[in-house]
């Protein structure tokens, strides 16, 4: 369960599962109520539909989750910037500590668990919620790791960390599921039956803790009915198959793309063969102009060599008609 933006809230599956565990939360919340880790404000409303809850205050440590959540404008609820590390309350000043899925963020979470006894009223709550180790492991093998979860807690773990500070510490496990709902349309159901398989997997979720130094408070088997598994799978798959859609659509104009720059290659193909045949062409017949040009060459010679005798025998026969004129 991460922070929930407005992009986000827009899926009605996640959008639930963070109030389910506000709505949790908010059965056990008394008096000025601190959320750290607020996000957008949400939870705000959700905490104080409860009329023990009479003030609420929102941090977080990012300035514009905190801009969007002031904009709410609800009654009673205010909203800081500020870090479960550093918080910026005083001492004994809180009555209800509220932080989900905000100690594995910490790379020194005993420093936020002694941040929150600070600020705690003796008879103050602490509720908060982490990953299951388990869970936690799951998760990374079937969607890679979260780089932002420096922490994977077991129970043991969880629970030493909380009691270091906290007298009374019940832990129970909060998750989201799939179930088959029998009710009668029209009436309230306030009570419900919890059947669970016998081999169920109990650890597929997160420890939600309820931390007291005064008093035991025990949690309760609670099942938030939301979406049908119809609608869940619509809200799902409705957007799968426009990004499918858009795939195909892309895989198909980029097809085309291929396809008219292979026709363009083949025109280069065509044109560097013209090219080349023309290139031979040429070079035969410099080659056979060449040869002309030799043959004339040797011809011109030839007829140079025969006149060169004929003009010696010609200076022969004159020189011997010469000599039989002379007395």
């Amino acid at each position: 369960m991460e922070r929930l933006d407005n992009e986000l809230l827009k899926l009605q599956f996640l959008r639930e599962e963070h109030q389910h565990r506000y709505q949790y939360a908010a059965r056990f919340a008394k008096g000025v109520v601190a959320d750290c880790a607020c996000g957008i404000g949400y939870s705000a409303a959700l905490l104080l539909a409860n009329p023990a809850v009479t003030e609420y205050c929102g941090f977080d440590v990012d300035k514009e989750a905190i801009r969007l959540a002031g904009q709410k404008n609800v009654e009673r609820a205010t909203f800081s910037q500020g870090s479960i590390l550093n918080l910026p309350c005083q001492d004994n000043s809180i009555d209800t500590f509220i932080s989900l899925e905000t100690l594995e963020h910490l790379s020194d979470p005993q420093r936020a668990v002694d941040e929150v006894s600070r600020v705690l009223k003796p008879g103050g709550i602490f509720i908060c919620s982490v990953p299951t180790k388990k869970y936690e492991h799951y998760c990374s093998e079937l969607y890679g790791p979260n780089p932002y979860h420096l922490q994977a807690f077991a129970y043991e773990d969880f629970r030493s960390l909380l009691k270091s500070k906290f007298n009374f510490v019940s832990i129970a496990v909060i998750s989201q599921e799939i179930v088959s709902a029998v009710y009668k349309p029209g009436e309230n159901q306030t009570h419900a039956e919890l059947v669970m398989p016998e081999h169920k997997d109990l650890q597929n979720g997160s420890f939600i803790a309820l931390c007291s130094r005064t008093e035991e408070l025990s949690h309760r088997s609670i099942i938030y009915t939301g979406l049908s598994r119809i609608a869940y799978d619509e809200e799902v798959l409705i957007p799968l198959k426009k990004s499918l859609a858009a795939a195909e659509k892309m895989a198909l104009e980029r097809w085309d793309e291929l396809i008219a720059s292979a026709r363009k290659n083949e025109e280069i193909i065509y044109y560097k063969k013209q090219a080349e045949r023309i290139s031979a062409e040429r070079l035969e017949a410099f080659t056979r102009t060449e040869s002309l040009l030799k043959e004339r060459d040797k011809n011109l010679a030839d007829a140079n060599a025969l006149i060169e005798q004929l003009q010696r025998q010609i200076k022969e026969l004159s020189e011997i008609n010469a000599d039989d004129k002379t007395p």
